[in-house]
This record gives structure tokens, C-alpha cells and sequence, in this order.
């Protein structure tokens, strides 16, 4: 009979294997979405560069006459083709860093969707393109603030007008993937990241916006308003006062670092040892420092020399 931790470590092993295929593919195809954005980008450099091609300096009456008939004929599209997929197309190629192979897995979606590029140029050049091709009608992306198949609005993007609040990220944002699920900023917690997180407290709210700040260092269990009087407890090292919760002065006890050559010091909610001048510190105790006494004495010795030259200087 095989032992039924046998199929646990089975299952785990297998739960893994299936996360890590399911991130590779959701990788795979948000990166397509930048792909398509990379693609719109360099097909608007081209449409910005060929805006006024073969009209310049001549007849203006002629010239708005042709332009309409130019804006959409395949002169101008093969011209504006030239500039797709070229990282030198674009000013901001910098947005697309870490993507692998950018240029010639760019120029397989323009190979797979030829005819829906020339589809918006000859009908569609009025529609945003990014919102149209990428998003409607190659799917590979959501408007920002939404995610998912169905692109989803993400959480708190309704009721405060920002994703999470303005305060978390939400996962799948922009792309046909993700929970949709808040990863809150430090200090915020929450579905929608409209609560404090432990250890901070509002310091104002509304209907669609939450300002956290941190309690004080003396707080534990949280605190209601800023400073040391707002804590609910006082954290160890701390003592509750009518001025709030104060720092307690361990170096105050006698028992407070009581080896041969230490001294203690306070610090706020603790304290250290530490050794006198002249000693260092070995094998947890305090030795006489014999380089440092060294380097002293030979500072003492120069600084003499010094004296002694310049009194031998003022004599003559």
C-alpha cells in the first residue's frame, strides 16, 4: 500500500507545475498586449510622418483638395508601413524594454493581421487605435483600470474613480488576464485598499478617497491619531504616561549593562551596550583597544614634534 504522503507531495508538486504553466501562458499574452501597443506606436509614426508627404510648398486649393484622397490611399499605407515594428520609429522605446525579440514578434502580429491594419486605415483612422485594434478587435488587452476575459472593471475604479483607491495595483490591469485581486501600497489593506493596514490610522477619509499615516513608534496595537497620547497600548520599552506613551531609560536600571568597561546607552523603546573609550569589544567582553592606545600615542608624539619645531622656529 503506498503511503498517502506519497500522493500530498504528488499533489503539491503537480498544483506547482500548473501555476507555473499558467504564469508562463499569462506572460506570454500580456506581452502580446505590448506587442499590439508597440505595433500601434510605430504605425502612428508612420502616419505622423507621412501626414503631408508630396504636398509640400505647392498649391494650397490643390493640396486640401488631394489631401483627403491621399490620407487614405495605399501610397500613404505602404509609406506608413515602412516605419511599423522599428524601435527607431518611436521616441519612447524605452517603454518597451524586457520585451524579448520585440521587432520580429511585432511584425508576426502585422503578418497574422495584415488586413485588420488595412481595415482601420481605409475605414477606422477616426477611432483610437489602440482602443480599437487592440483592445476590440484583437482582444489582447483591456482599457487601463480593467482586466480579465470580459475586461472587468478593477476593484474601487467605480466607486472612487482610481484602482484600488489610488492606493494598490490591481492584478491583470490593462490585459485579457488576472484575478483582478488589490495588491495594496505599505499602510493599506482591504479588497478595495480603503482600510488602514495595522499600525496606521486614518487620518482622513470619504466616499471615494483614504489617507493612511503610520502610528507612532511607541504604538503597539494600533492608535486612533497621531503621536504617542493616540496609542492603544505602548510597546515594550515604553511606558504609559498622561503625556502618552514615553520612552522607559533602561540605562536608569543597575542592571543595565553591568560588564567590566561598558556603558549603556538609550535608544527609544530599547538600549545597547557598548564599550568605554579606549576598549573593544572581543568574545562578548570589553578589552583594552591596544592599536587605538597605539595610534593615540603616536598622534600625541607627532603633534610634540610640531611644537617643539615651531618653538626651535620662533627662537631664531
Amino acid at each position: 500500500m503506498i503511503n498517502s504522503t506519497y500522493f500530498e507531495y504528488l499533489l503539491i508538486f503537480l498544483v506547482s507545475i500548473s501555476s507555473f504553466v499558467m504564469t508562463s501562458q499569462d506572460d506570454l499574452l500580456n506581452n502580446k498586449c505590448r506587442y499590439c501597443h508597440f505595433l500601434v506606436a510605430t504605425f502612428q509614426a508612420g502616419l505622423r510622418r507621412t501626414a503631408r508627404n508630396h504636398f509640400a510648398g505647392g498649391d494650397t486649393a490643390w493640396e486640401e483638395r488631394n489631401l483627403g484622397k491621399y490620407a487614405t490611399s495605399e501610397t500613404r499605407f505602404i509609406e506608413t508601413m515602412e516605419d511599423i515594428c522599428k524601435k527607431s520609429a518611436v521616441t519612447d522605446g524605452h517603454m518597451y524594454s524586457g520585451l524579448e525579440n520585440l521587432e520580429s514578434k511585432c511584425a508576426h502580429l502585422v503578418e497574422e493581421y495584415e488586413e485588420v491594419l488595412e481595415e482601420y486605415y481605409y475605414k477606422h483612422q477616426s477611432n483610437n487605435m489602440t482602443s480599437w485594434l487592440c483592445e476590440s478587435r484583437l482582444q489582447l488587452c483591456c482599457p487601463d483600470g480593467h482586466y480579465g476575459k470580459d475586461c472587468t472593471k478593477c476593484p474601487g475604479l467605480e466607486l472612487s474613480g482610481s484602482v484600488c483607491y489610488a492606493h494598490g495595483s490591481c492584478h491583470g490591469d490593462g490585459s485579457r488576464l488576472g484575478t483582478g485581486t488589490c495588491k495594496c501600497d505599505h499602510g493599506y489593506s482591504g479588497n478595495m485598499c480603503r482600510k488602514c493596514a495595522p499600525d496606521f490610522y486614518e487620518k482622513s477619509k470619504s466616499e471615494n478617497s483614504v489617507v493612511c499615516e503610520k502610528c507612532s513608534d511607541a504604538c503597539s496595537g494600533g492608535c486612533t491619531a497621531a503621536g504617542p497620547k493616540a496609542c492603544v497600548r505602548c510597546r515594550s520599552g515604553w511606558t504609559k504616561t498622561d503625556e502618552g506613551c514615553v520612552d522607559i531609560d533602561e540605562c536608569e536600571v543597575e542592571t543595565s549593562c553591568v560588564k567590566a568597561n561598558e556603558k549603556c546607552i538609550n535608544e527609544p523603546g530599547s538600549f545597547k551596550c557598548e564599550c568605554i573609550d579606549g576598549y573593544k569589544r572581543e568574545k562578548d567582553e570589553c578589552v583594552l583597544d591596544v592599536e587605538a592606545e597605539k595610534a593615540e600615542s603616536e598622534e600625541t608624539t607627532d603633534d610634540d614634534e610640531e611644537g617643539d619645531d615651531s618653538a626651535e622656529k620662533t627662537e631664531l
